[in-house]
């Protein structure tokens, strides 16, 4: 294992536990943190923006999220790690204004919006960069993940699909910023 892998797994590592631990908070609170979640369009409460992901509702949720957020952070960092905290930080920061400004009035909690923005800058930035390591990851990520799609469908009251839909957004245009700057790096170094 490289140093690179290492520090993927240090950042993963401390997301999940920073996530657990903030779990474990609320819960000996009884679901108290909950209201930290992200409240759209409330400017006294912009702390939510900041905490929103970290905050779960359940230990389920909190699994769920976990898992995801570990398999597809992962397969993101295998272009470096300093890719894959600018995605991340890009999906947390589309994810949470596109809520604020659009979501329902209600708290909003999860890593859900960040682990819908890996998926998508995954997709697209196979779909745009088209080289044989990020085809194969896409098609491992709809393999597994494809059903995820149905997430930024407004179907249940309880799930934050607009978290969903703007980390898609901020996926997407991560990936369609990367893709484009590294077919020009490898023309840049064919040409040279």
């Amino acid at each position: 294992m490289d140093q690179s892998d290492k520090d993927a797994i240090n950042f993963i590592g401390t997301v999940v536990v920073l996530c657990f631990v903030v779990h474990v908070i609320n819960m000996l609170m009884g679901g108290y943190l909950v209201d930290y979640g992200l409240l759209p369009r409330h400017v006294t409460h912009t702390i939510g923006l900041v905490a929103y992901p970290f905050i779960h509702g359940s230990w389920a949720h909190l699994f769920s999220n976990i898992v995801s957020f570990s398999v597809l952070g992962y397969l993101v960092s295998r272009s470096g790690l300093s890719r894959f905290m600018a995605v991340f930080l890009i999906c947390w920061a589309i994810s949470g204004a596109g809520v604020w400004l659009f979501g329902r009035m209600h708290y909003h909690i999860g890593l859900s919006g960040i682990i819908y923005g890996l998926w998508a800058y995954l997709l697209v930035y196979a779909l745009l960069r088209r080289s044989i390591k990020s085809i194969v990851i896409a098609v491992i990520v709809m393999f597994f993940y494809g059903s995820m799609l149905a997430g930024i469908i407004p179907a249940r009251s309880w799930i934050s699909y607009e978290s969903h839909l703007f980390g898609v957004v901020g996926g997407a245009f991560a990936g369609y910023v990367f893709a484009r700057r590294d077919k020009q790096r490898a023309l840049a170094n064919v040409e040279q």
